[in-house]
């Protein structure tokens, strides 16, 4: 009777130690798995020009499981600035950082100073070659985008080309991505039959912009090279009483809203959703497997006009949504 009674006993004792080993196991190992964790840094990284980029950046990291930081960032003027930002993702235990570059100029060698500390892909930039830390480069090809830029002001020009006064709106010098704009821009303006007559460089007083605008020859094309220096184009261009042809890339709500309304003729747009989601995949991928995968990707482009706006492949790349 007594070894009866001991059995059943005997069972459930067992039964108790392997529920317990088991959770140990799974509670060991859901703390051993820790997620890998992706630091972004931007210039303005509340700025709505980055909306596609960032929804791109999310749908990788849900898809490669890595948790994805976007550092708040405001203007860097500075790389020492933008080094001091890195340096803090690094020291929050960051297994990767995404960069876009706020200067071309000593570049190469702050990121030498982080080698061996952190991983680190490049975006918005293409200018560089993959160096040892460095995972890879996506970028959309920035002097292919100021050559269709300069084909669409040819396109859209008021009357021959070779008559009309063209102003530009470019962004920062001391970004390689923006020289390589200005160069495409010129050289194939030139093919035309086209010439600028006036650069200004916008970095981000409206006000300001709009004085010096006024102090040169009215455009009759005014042509901004990237997304800032069209919402700036758009506003000045709208409050003029005389119509203006005006042309650029842009991917904000604001610069699409200005070629809804008729105020910019053409938008030539990267398609930055790719860019945000392949510079996740390709970091993450590299982070998981823990070999060099060296990628330098180009993305491509798109130009869209006021009666292309709503099609469905250009919706896909204006407004994306998480799948």
């Amino acid at each position: 009777m007594k070894n009866k009674s001991f059995f059943p006993a005997l069972v459930l004792v067992l039964v108790a130690a392997i529920l317990a080993v088991t959770g140990f196991m799974i509670w060991e190992s859901g703390n051993t798995a820790k997620l890998r964790q992706i630091h972004v840094i931007i210039e303005n990284s509340n700025d709505n020009r980055w909306v596609q980029f960032i929804e791109g950046m999310k749908q990788a990291a849900e898809d490669q499981e890595v948790i994805l930081t976007v550092v708040p960032t405001g203007h860097m003027e500075t790389l020492s600035e933008e080094e001091a930002i890195i340096e803090r993702a690094i020291a929050n235990g960051s297994d990767g950082v995404i960069i876009q570059l706020c200067s071309s100029i000593d570049a190469p060698s702050m990121l030498e100073k982080l080698n061996g500390r952190t991983n680190i892909e490049l975006v918005d930039e293409n200018a560089y070659e993959v160096m040892s830390n460095v995972v890879g480069v996506v970028s959309p090809d920035h002097r292919a985008i100021g050559e269709a830029i300069a084909g669409e002001a040819a396109l859209y020009a008021p009357k021959p080309l070779e008559n009309c006064t063209i102003g530009v709106i470019r962004g920062s010098s001391a970004l390689s991505s923006m020289e390589q704009r200005m160069d495409g821009f010129t050289q194939k303006l030139e093919s035309l039959g086209g010439k600028t007559a006036w650069v200004l460089e916008y970095m981000g007083d409206a006000k300001g912009i709009r004085e010096q605008i006024a102090e040169h020859e009215a455009p009759d094309i005014l042509v901004a090279l990237d997304n800032a220096g069209m919402e700036a184009a758009g506003e000045y261009a709208s409050s003029q009483e005389k119509k203006m042809t005006v042309i650029g890339s842009g991917t904000s709500t604001k610069s699409i809203y200005y070629l809804d309304s008729g105020v910019v003729q053409s938008l030539v747009v990267p398609e930055d959703y790719m860019m945000g989601y392949q510079s996740v995949s390709d970091l993450a991928d590299y982070i998981h497997r823990n070999r060099f995968l060296p990628q330098v990707r180009t993305i491509a482009h798109r130009t869209i006009h006021k009666d292309t706006l709503f099609a469905e492949e250009n919706q896909e790349i204006l407004f994306p949504v998480q799948r």
